[in-house]
C-alpha cells in the first residue's frame, strides 16, 4: 500500500472505457477517497489484485471484455470488493444478472449526482460492517479456538476433532451427549464461532430450568394475551431472535412431549406458530442440543420422540468425564492456577506432589467445572505459592467426591470414633471407600503409612484403592 493508498479509508477503482466520464468520476470522488482508474477488464482486475479496493464501480459494456465478466472474477478473489454497476441504457436482463452475481446496486447515465453520492455511502457503509462483522468473527475465533483446548487423552481428542468437523457445516444439527461439567456449552459456542454462522446469534435455553408453557414461550414466542401472565405487546421468540445463527438447547431431554412434536416440525419444515399466533413464522436456525444422560436411552424408556432424536443427534459427539481423562487434570490445573493467578493478583506457581496425586485420583463428579472452581477457590482464600494437599481438604470434607457417607464423629481417645447411622440406611462399601479416602489423605498419600493406620495389609490396601478409583 503507497503512501496516497494510506491517507484515504477507502479505495474506488473506477472502470470505463469513457474518458471523459471516468476522469469526471475521478474529480468528484478523489476528494475523500484514493481512486484509480482503468480503462477496461483486464486492466481493472489487475489492478484489483494489487491495490484491492473496497468498491469498483464498472461499466456493464467494456471493449475487450463483458462488465458481467469482470464482476464474476472480481467476486471469485480472496478479498471480494463492492461493485456498483454503471450502465449507459437502462438493460433490465443485464442489471438482474449483475444483481444476482453480487453486484451492490446499479446507475443508469446519465448520473445523477445525488443519486451517485448516496450509491457510494451505501456501498461503502456495508463494507465498513462487513469489516467490523469479520473482526469480530476474529476476535471470537481467538477466544473459542478449537486447536487450543486443553486435553490429550484419546476421548477428548476424538470429541475435539469431531466438533471442528462439525463446525464447518452450517445446517447439521448436533448433540453433544457428557455428564454435567464436562464443557458442553463451550464445545457448542467453539462450533458455532468457527462455523459459517459465526456473525449470526447464538442464543440458549435450559430446557429444565423452567416449567413446560414457560420453555414453550421462550421457544416459539408467543401472541398477546395468549396465556395467563403472557405480555400484552406479545414476545418474540428465541427461535426467531436466533433467525441464521445458532440454538443451543441445553438438557433437551426435559422437554415435554408437546414441545418436541413443535420442534421437530420447525427441523423438518423451518417454520413454526408462536403461542396462540395464526400465523406460522420461517426460520434458518442450526440446532445444537446437550444431553447429560444417553438420550437414546430416553427414548427407549418413552420419554423422547426417536424421530426428533434422530433430526437432533446428526452428529452425536460424547464428552468424556474427567475422570476417564486422568492425563489431562493437571495440564486443565496448571491451566486455571494461572487464569485465577492473573484474576487475582495472586502468587501460586507449583503444585506439590501430594496435591497432584489427590487431584489425579479424585473422582470429579462435577467433572471439568468442579475442578475449575476448586483451584479457583484455592488461589482467592489461601496465602501461599504453592497448592498443597491440605488446600484440598474442604473436597472430602464435603462429600464432593461422590462419597456418600454416614456422619462421622471423634470419640475420646479410649473409644476411637462412632457413626451416626441415618435412619434410612447407608452403603456398607461407600463408607469404607469414604474412610479409606480420609485415611490416605490424613498419611499424605502414603500407602505404606495409611495400611499401618488403618491396620490392614499394604497389599489388602492396594487393592481397595484400586478398587475405588482412589490409587
Amino acid at each position: 500500500m503507497n503512501e496516497e493508498t494510506q491517507k484515504y479509508k477507502y479505495s474506488i477503482l473506477i472502470v470505463d472505457d469513457e474518458t471523459t466520464f471516468r476522469k469526471s468520476v475521478n474529480r468528484f470522488l478523489k476528494k475523500h477517497y484514493h481512486t484509480i482508474e482503468a480503462a477496461d477488464g483486464h486492466r481493472a482486475l489487475e489492478l484489483a489484485k494489487t491495490i484491492r479496493p473496497e468498491l469498483v464501480l464498472l461499466d456493464i459494456g467494456l471493449p475487450d471484455m463483458s462488465g458481467l465478466e469482470v464482476l464474476e472474477k472480481l467476486k471469485e478473489t480472496e478479498h471480494p470488493p463492492a461493485v456498483i454497476m454503471v450502465t449507459a441504457y437502462d438493460q433490465v436482463k443485464d442489471v438482474v444478472h449483475a444483481m444476482k452475481l453480487g453486484a451492490s446496486n446499479y446507475l443508469v447515465k446519465p448520473i445523477d449526482i445525488d443519486e451517485f453520492d448516496v450509491a457510494i455511502k451505501n456501498a461503502l457503509e456495508t463494507v465498513s460492517l462487513k469489516k467490523e462483522i469479520e473482526g469480530l468473527k476474529g476476535q471470537l475465533k481467538k477466544a473459542y479456538k478449537l486447536d487450543r483446548l486443553i486435553g490429550s487423552s484419546p476421548a477428548f481428542i476424538a470429541a475435539q476433532e469431531l466438533a471442528i468437523k462439525s463446525a464447518e457445516s452450517a445446517d447439521a444439527s448436533i448433540l453433544l451427549q457428557g455428564e454435567s461439567g464436562v464443557g458442553k456449552e463451550l464445545f457448542a459456542k467453539l462450533i458455532h464461532f468457527h462455523s459459517p454462522r459465526a456473525a449470526s446469534p447464538l442464543l440458549a435455553l435450559n430446557c429444565a430450568a423452567f416449567a413446560s408453557e414457560i420453555v414453550e414461550s421462550e421457544l416459539f414466542g408467543h401472541e398477546p394475551g395468549s396465556f395467563t401472565g403472557a405480555r400484552q405487546s406479545g414476545k418474540k421468540g428465541l427461535l426467531e431472535a436466533a433467525n441464521e445463527g445458532s440454538l443451543f438447547l441445553d438438557e433437551v431431554a426435559d422437554l415435554g412431549h408437546d414441545i418436541q412434536a413443535k420442534l421437530l416440525r420447525v427441523l423438518e419444515e423451518k417454520e413454526f406458530y408462536p403461542v396462540g399466533g395464526t400465523r406460522k413464522k420461517h426460520v434458518d436456525v442450526r440446532f445444537i442440543a446437550a444431553c447429560n444422560r444417553d438420550l437414546w436411552l430416553e427414548v427407549k424408556k418413552g420419554n423422547f420422540r426417536p424421530d426428533l432424536y434422530f433430526r437432533l443427534a446428526t452428529i452425536k459427539i460424547e464428552l468424556p468425564p474427567l475422570r476417564k481423562r486422568k492425563e489431562d487434570i493437571m495440564p486443565l490445573t496448571q491451566f486455571f492456577m494461572e487464569k485465577f493467578n492473573n484474576k487475582y493478583g495472586k502468587r501460586f506457581r507449583y503444585i506439590s506432589p501430594e496435591a497432584q496425586t489427590f487431584l489425579e485420583n479424585f473422582n470429579w463428579p462435577g467433572n471439568v467445572r468442579q475442578l475449575r472452581n476448586t483451584i479457583e477457590r484455592i488461589v482467592l482464600l489461601e496465602d501461599d505459592s504453592v497448592i498443597r494437599a491440605k488446600h484440598l481438604n474442604f473436597l472430602l470434607d464435603d462429600n464432593a467426591g461422590d462419597l456418600t457417607l454416614p456422619s462421622l464423629s471423634s470419640g475420646p481417645k479410649s473409644s476411637g470414633f462412632y457413626f451416626t447411622l441415618p435412619e434410612d440406611g447407608f452403603s456398607l462399601e461407600e463408607a469404607e471407600k469414604a474412610i479409606i479416602a480420609e485415611a490416605y489423605k490424613k498419611c499424605s498419600f502414603n500407602k505404606t503409612k495409611t495400611a499401618k493406620f488403618l491396620k490392614t495389609p499394604r497389599h489388602i490396601l492396594t487393592y481397595r484403592l484400586k478398587k475405588y478409583g482412589l490409587s
